[in-house]
């Protein structure tokens, strides 16, 4: 008598490393969510699906509140995978879970004697902040190239590296970078550079016409640009807080 053994059910599990950004909110709320809603109005598909994670450490608020900053967080399309440093009572069923063990994609804060020091020296912060980003790396850097123009719309995103594109970047569109961005063609659109917090990330582009410049989360709007910058191949780096941009030709 032959017998049939029927193997049991494998368990496929394996890990990933993924890039989520850190969002720390602040008090009070109200005025935070009229900054973030600046940040979106120049960018509004900037969060879409991405991973996002809540840094609670400036929030004391009770469980009402928070739920509505989640409802006012979700009415912006953007989904909370989880949150740090939140205290007992913001975390349970059907709320967002703590979250540890990211590697932060920041550089590691100095020694208290040179941090002193350099805040004497600091200039003063600029007129108009973006939310804080905090994006937490765990990928391996590489370089996305795109051999063609990015039109209208469109968002090409690589937070593991630099974006090349050979071809001009469109009126309303998109491109967000962890590292730096070289555009061989005109920047009409919005470019975010050093998103995931690689240190020396930078704009190129050989003609700059460009709605929104970010950098490491300081940027400049069309509106805000040295007129002289227009039309001109230019270099964007962060220099401590503020945005340099250098004219190449």
């Amino acid at each position: 008598m032959n017998a049939h053994v029927r193997s049991s059910a494998t368990l496929n599990l394996r890990t990933h490393s993924l890039i989520a950004f850190v969002l720390q909110p602040a008090e009070p709320l109200a005025d935070w969510f009229e900054m973030l809603d600046g940040w979106l109005t120049r960018s509004p598909s900037f969060f879409a699906n991405k991973p996002i994670i809540l840094d609670l450490a400036q929030l004391d608020i009770p469980l009402r509140d928070y739920r509505d900053a989640l409802t006012a967080l979700a009415r912006r399309h953007i989904r909370v995978m989880g949150v740090e440093n939140a205290n007992k009572t913001l975390v349970g069923p059907h709320l967002p879970p703590n979250v540890s063990g990211g590697i932060s994609g920041k550089p590691e804060p100095a020694e208290p004697e040179t941090m002193d020091a350099a805040a004497e020296n600091a200039p003063a912060p600029a007129e108009r902040e973006a939310p804080r980003l905090e994006p937490r790396n765990t990928g391996c850097s590489q370089t996305l190239i795109i051999d063609a123009p990015v039109r209208s719309g469109q968002s090409i995103c690589n937070l593991a590296g630099d974006i090349t594109i050979i071809g001009r970047v469109a009126s309303g569109a998109e491109v967000v970078a962890g590292g730096s961005v070289h555009v061989y063609g005109a920047i009409q659109g919005r470019v975010f550079a050093g998103v995931s917090g690689i240190e020396n990330a930078r704009i190129f582009c050989t003609e700059a016409r460009a709605e929104l410049l970010c950098v490491g989360g300081a940027y400049l709007t069309a509106e805000d640009r040295d007129p002289r910058t227009e039309g001109k191949s230019i270099e964007v780096r962060l220099v401590e807080s503020d945005l340099e941009i250098r004219i190449l030709n």
